[in-house]
Parts: C-alpha cells; structure tokens; sequence
C-alpha cells in the first residue's frame, strides 16, 4: 500500500514559527543595510544588529567618518539626493553581503529652526530632496531586490515632527510627514508581496542631529515629552531590531511611535 506524503513542512521564512524559545541566530540571520550609518541612530543600528548576528552593510556620505574596528561586512559611499548614487550603493551592498534581506534609512537633515518667513525656497527644497526624496529613492532600490524574492524588511526614520508638526520646522516637519505618508501608501501596495514597510516616529532622540538646537529649543523639546527625557539611540536600535526581524511579518505601512508618551494617538 503506497503511504501518504507527510504533511508536516518546515515553516516558510516569511512566516516564522514562534514557540516562546529564544531564536537560533543561524536561523534568523539576514543581510541587512544600513543608509546614513556612520554616527547617531545609524551607527546604534549598525550595531545591534552586528551584535545579533546580522551581515550588515553601512552606507553613507564619502566624506562620512567611520568609527575604527567597525565590524561590518561592506562599507559603502551613498548620496541619498542621487538617484543613481543610491542604485549604485544598495547594488554594491548587495552583491558584498550575497542578498538583501532588511533596509533601514537613517539618512537625514534637520536643517535651521527658523521662523517660515526666514526658510528660504532653496532651503525647504534641500530639506525635502533629501529627506523625502531620498526615502523615496532608497525604497525603490530596496523593493527592486526585495519583490522578486518575496522577501524584505524596510524602516524609515520618520519624526513626531511630521506627524504634529513642529513650529519654526516648517520644512522638516513637511518632509517628515511625506515619509510617512509614501510609507503608508507602498506599505499597503506591497502588503501581499512579502515585503513590509515600516517607519518609526521618534521623538528628540540623543544624536548629533539636534546639536543645531540651542539650550532654550532643547529645553522645549524636553518639556513636550511626559517622561521628561530624550529618547537614547539604543532605544531606536532595540525598536528597529524588532520591525526587521522575521517575527514582525503582520505589520505593514505602520509608524511607530517612540516619544517617550508624547504621542497619545
């Protein structure tokens, strides 16, 4: 009598068992990249995932400056406002880790904190270019690889700032809340594909981005946030390490928020 096939077949990698035991790292590995990783929540990114078993390629400026026995797999150059320097930077990153499972963009301005009235044209249009427009341009590098292979992680850095919008931050706030908004439009358009797209809504996090600030925006910033804090960069990582891991396979187009209770919405 011919047996019947066994049903029983190992679990999809898109769709991971979870039995409550910690994960096999050699199991859950993925080649991750990492846009604009050379300091602040980049760098924190790069390396927690580094500490979790990743490959990882970090990319960012060819002036950028790189922290010495950095423990990554590839190194690139990239301008975010290029195109065609981001298809180039998340194709080399690529061929040196062998695939690409996780991107996460870090790349980002705050530009002056400056009445509207003061903002020049040029200025909000260099904001946005490289803030939303080099999203825009990393998603499409990213989805190019990751629909055929039916697999992908990717999360932006967004801000509080675009979801409430922040006075004297006209144009950081703007290109913020286009970062959100693409993020909820290519999530839902992907939504089927495998691939999940993500944000993370920070409030003012520890970084060299907010050193522009003085003591007085700082001190208002602080004031906004109910737990009296700034968030750390080691709490943006810990959030990215679970959006990109393959547990998180339910949630797409989605912004998380990290305010510290700020945001009750």
């Amino acid at each position: 009598m011919r047996q019947t096939p066994s049903t029983r077949h190992e679990p999809s990698p898109r769709v991971p068992a979870v039995d409550g035991a910690r994960p096999d790292r050699r199991r859950t590995a993925q080649r991750a990249v990492v846009v604009g990783a050379s300091s602040g929540m980049g760098a924190a990114i790069v390396a927690r995932l580094v500490d979790e078993g990743h490959a990882v390629a970090a990319l960012d400026l060819p002036d950028a400056t790189w922290r010495e026995g950095l423990d990554v797999a590839h190194l690139g150059a990239v301008d975010v406002t290029d195109p065609d320097s981001v298809e180039q930077a998340i194709a080399g990153a690529t061929a040196a880790l062998g695939g690409l499972d996780v991107v996460v963009n870090c790349a980002g301005i705050l530009g002056p904190v400056e009445p509207t009235l003061e903002t020049t044209q040029a200025t909000f249009e260099r904001i946005v270019t490289l803030n939303l427009g080099g999203a825009f341009a990393v998603t499409r590098a990213a989805l190019a690889r990751m629909v055929p292979a039916r697999y992908g992680r990717i999360v932006h850095i967004a801000s509080i700032a675009g979801k409430e919008g922040n006075p004297q931050m006209a144009a950081y706030s703007a290109s913020k809340a286009g970062v959100i908004g693409m993020v909820k439009a290519v999530g839902k358009e992907h939504a089927a594909s495998g691939v999940t797209i993500n944000a993370i809504a920070p409030a003012t996090i520890e970084t060299p981005l907010i050193a522009g600030m003085t003591e007085e925006r700082q001190a208002v910033q602080r004031s906004l946030i109910p737990m009296g804090r700034f968030g750390t960069v080691g709490e943006v990582a810990a959030l990215v390490a679970y959006i990109t891991s393959r547990d998180a396979s339910f949630t797409t187009g989605f912004v998380y928020d990290l305010s510290g209770g700020r945001a009750d919405y």
